[in-house]
């Protein structure tokens, strides 16, 4: 790398931020059987750089591989901890094998001196393999190393944070998930600068950009243009989450995930947000990100607050809610589910377990599974919903909820209209 370091602005910050307490999270959950003795797992930094920053005000702090490395070190540490308190006698050793790719030669040079001189990049049981050249490139390369070193589970997340957002072809992703059932990614996605840029004059650049990152099947520049020449009478703001809406259903289908949560970050400097999306298959993992977001409430979400994550107009015609994951936010969120799961109930016209409402909810609702209980309970005491045991008791405190019980209207309420 040559010249001074790159400057990292505050919403790089909260995006690391998200990143190491996701992991750290991870690996304990990891750890929570109190018959294991370990777990092999695998991080990939799928756009590394060169492993170092500087702050505005000339500090300088590490990049995303050493925040892989941080939360490894403070992961081993509330695990030896979670396990001494709960009187856990046997070991438990977390084997870590971390992929960085950088496909820059000088920053690649860098990023190799950076981690020959960071402590925690050479301990027991911690593994470093840098990649020259792009990430397609490594990929093959990384999939193999990881089914053969973990051939049961193939536990890994992958860190695919883009300059852009054409840069990874989301059937790249599809693969990972079709060779690792197991694995999680976490995608940036420039969303602003495709939809600034979105014109006529701009459709023989914008085509081939979307073909690039696998969208090419699903949609098309002039699709994307009628959505804004459609909506353009109702703002600027709508248009764009109409398209917003559009296309983060196409990438968790493009890409293979069963879940996906897409959360905006807006930079101070520039009007040009961007998505973390977060993919996995897996519900759990899902939940675990979303309750990320509330604890830290350092990134939002523009959308509905219900059953209408990805809408952008509310019931009202008013612009959808901004969820900025706050105290207000989890009101609004508690209003909304009130409002919603009756009628979800009612639609289809059965009684439904409430684990299946949790599931074919989970890419609609920025609500964590503890909303949900609190919002079902709420209408049970308000006799708007009824709530039984796999046994057919009535279920009367919201944090036991099980996936077996079964909610269901009163007969009266049938009559909501879908």
């Amino acid at each position: 790398m040559n010249g001074p370091l790159p400057v990292l602005e505050d919403h790089s910050l909260a995006k690391h931020e998200v990143l190491r307490a996701y992991l750290v999270n991870y690996l304990r959950i990891l750890a929570q059987s109190p018959h294991s003795e370990g777990v092999r797992v695998t991080l990939v930094d799928g756009f590394a750089g060169g492993g170092q920053y500087r702050l505005p005000t000339g500090s300088v702090v590490g990049g995303s591989p050493l925040i892989l490395l941080d939360a490894l070190k403070e992961a081993r540490a509330l695990v030896s901890l979670d396990r001494q308190q709960r009187n856990i006698r046997k070991p438990y050793t977390i084997q870590a094998h971390i992929h960085l790719v950088e496909k820059h030669r000088a920053t690649a040079a860098h990023l190799q001196r950076v981690i020959d001189d960071t402590p925690e990049a050479h301990v027991p049981n911690t593994t470093v393999q840098i990649h020259g050249g792009s990430f397609d490139a490594a990929l093959p390369h990384i999939l193999k190393d990881v089914r053969t070193r973990q051939k049961k589970s193939g536990r890994s997340v992958f860190i695919l944070d883009q300059y852009g957002w054409s840069q990874v072809n989301l059937e790249k992703v599809s693969t990972i998930f079709s060779e690792l059932p197991s694995a999680e990614v976490f995608l940036t996605w420039m969303i602003d600068s495709l939809v600034n840029f979105l014109s006529k004059d701009m459709l023989e650049k914008l085509n081939p950009a979307l073909a690039r990152s696998g969208l090419g099947d699903a949609l098309d520049a002039e699709k994307l243009l009628a959505i804004k020449a459609a909506d353009s009478a109702e703002g600027d703001l709508t248009w764009r989450r109409a398209i917003q809406s559009l296309m983060t259903e196409q990438i968790r289908r493009v890409s293979g995930a069963t879940y996906c949560t897409p959360f905006y970050i807006i930079p101070r400097q520039s009007r040009r947000g961007y998505w973390l999306l977060h993919l996995a298959q897996h519900l759990r993992a899902n939940e675990e990100m979303k309750r990320i977001h509330w604890d830290n409430n350092n990134l939002h979400h523009p959308g509905g607050a219900g059953f209408n994550m990805l809408g952008f107009v509310g019931t009202n015609g008013q612009l959808a809610f901004d969820n900025r994951f706050d105290a207000y936010a989890e009101q609004v969120t508690l209003d909304a589910l009130r409002e919603d799961i009756p009628k979800r109930v009612a639609q289809l016209r059965t009684p439904l377990r409430f684990g299946d409402l949790v599931q074919q909810t989970a890419n609609e609702t920025p609500a964590r599974l503890k909303q949900l209980q609190e919002a079902v309970f709420a209408l049970e005491k308000e006799r708007n919903l009824i709530v039984r045991t796999k046994a057919g008791a009535l279920r009367r405190n919201a944090h036991s909820l099980a996936d077996d019980d079964v909610i269901e209207l009163p007969t009266q309420m049938w009559l909501i209209p879908n």
